[in-house]
């Protein structure tokens, strides 16, 4: 596993969405992060607006560093 560092953004599957999403690290616990969701699978909306855009999510469904494309 690699360090996730506050203000990054990741690949993920927060806790209660079906499908991965990007989202932005705004807080670290000891097992898992609040992260800002950026980018997702429309199938997740009502677990998105729900959350607010914020979810919790497990380090070890944090897949990788992503790269937006604008």
């Amino acid at each position: 596993m690699f360090n996730v560092e506050v203000g990054k953004s990741y690949i993920c599957k927060p806790i209660g969405a079906n499908y991965e999403m990007i989202g932005c690290i705004e807080q670290t616990y000891t097992n898992t992060a609040v992260v800002y969701i950026e980018s997702y699978d429309q199938r997740d909306y009502s677990v998105i607006i729900d959350g607010k855009y914020r979810l919790l999510v497990k380090y070890c469904d944090i897949s990788a560093p992503a790269e937006l494309v604008s």
